[in-house]
């Protein structure tokens, strides 16, 4: 599949960004109205094995309030893939740059997995481009870590390998399949949708960038979590955690232990849930995001 899918009411677009091309997908208010939009936008940043299209049941239901942004990180969906730049600063200063570009208004900024630390590190270290942010699936990059890493990221590690990138497109794709079928909600997925996002990591440029997200976690950044010198701390923002209830990675105590004096942070567990939320429980998620923004932005309805 060399193009995007479609969704109705989305329109597909580039922006060049901190020297890489993104791609994006947008719906909902001001979609073609210029550089400077109207109102606060919503900013949604997928994680790893996927793009975009892990929004596709949340755009709708955001896009009948706000507009709404979808953004493939480099290296992934249809936006550039560098050969470096996939430590998750990098990928948060991607952010911060992707949404000047578009002209965006301080949106409220979203993330899944990957793209939810990412987005939590992008709040905390540039927090005047954001309105607010939620993060969902993900521990808070400023919580305390082990300096030993446990036994249950140990795929990480196999990912961070020099195996990784065979891993990730070779052999049918098994080890992706597993990890992306890990605790997943039956029924949440069709084989099409699994298709659309192992596709675009048969091509071996997009498997290493996928391979170099955990590299570049395990290797350096790691130990300054471990250190307690990843980020100052939490974002001077409204900020939302949102995790599952049978995420079997990220516990509910684990999410709790991100709470600091001071620090204005909220949390969220929907039932019936793992870690692959936007996908199992959009309707929910959206609802909490909604209510979540309606919050920081009286225009924004509950």
């Amino acid at each position: 599949m060399n193009q995007s899918p479609n969704l109705p009411g989305v329109e597909h677009r580039w922006v060049e960004a901190n020297g890489i091309r993104f791609h994006v997908a947008e719906a909902g208010h001001a979609v073609g109205a210029g550089a400077k939009r109207p109102g606060k936008a919503v900013v949604l940043v997928h994680g790893f094995p996927q793009h975009w299209w892990t929004w596709r049941g949340v755009i709708p239901l955001l896009a009948e309030h706000r507009h709404v942004v979808a953004l493939d990180l480099r290296g992934h969906g249809w936006s550039d893939v560098p050969d470096e730049g996939y430590d998750k600063k990098t990928l948060a200063r991607d952010i911060v740059a992707a949404v000047a570009a578009l002209g965006l208004d301080k949106p409220v900024l979203v993330g899944h997995d990957w793209g939810g630390w990412s987005s939590l590190v992008a709040a905390s270290l540039h927090p005047e481009a954001f309105t607010a942010v939620a993060s969902v699936a993900v521990p808070a990059p400023w919580s305390s870590f082990p300096a030993k890493r446990p036994r249950a990221l140990l795929y990480q590690d196999v990912l961070a390998s020099a195996l990784g990138p065979w891993l990730i497109r070779a052999g049918k794709q098994r080890f992706l399949r597993l990890l992306y079928s890990k605790g997943v909600v039956p029924g949440s997925r069709t084989e099409e949708n699994v298709e659309v996002f192992l596709e675009r990591y048969r091509d071996p440029a997009r498997a290493a960038a996928g391979s170099a997200l955990y590299r570049t976690f395990v290797r350096s950044e790691w130990p300054e979590l471990a250190a307690g010198t990843y980020v100052p701390g939490p974002p001077p923002l409204p900020t939302l955690l949102v995790r599952g209830a049978q995420d079997q990675l990220l516990g509910e105590r684990a999410l709790l232990r991100a709470g600091q004096a001071g620090a204005d942070i909220s949390f969220h567990t929907i039932d019936g849930g793992t870690h692959w939320l936007p996908e199992e429980q959009p309707e929910a998620l959206a609802e909490r995001l909604l209510a979540f923004a309606g919050t920081v932005d009286p225009q924004f309805p509950n």
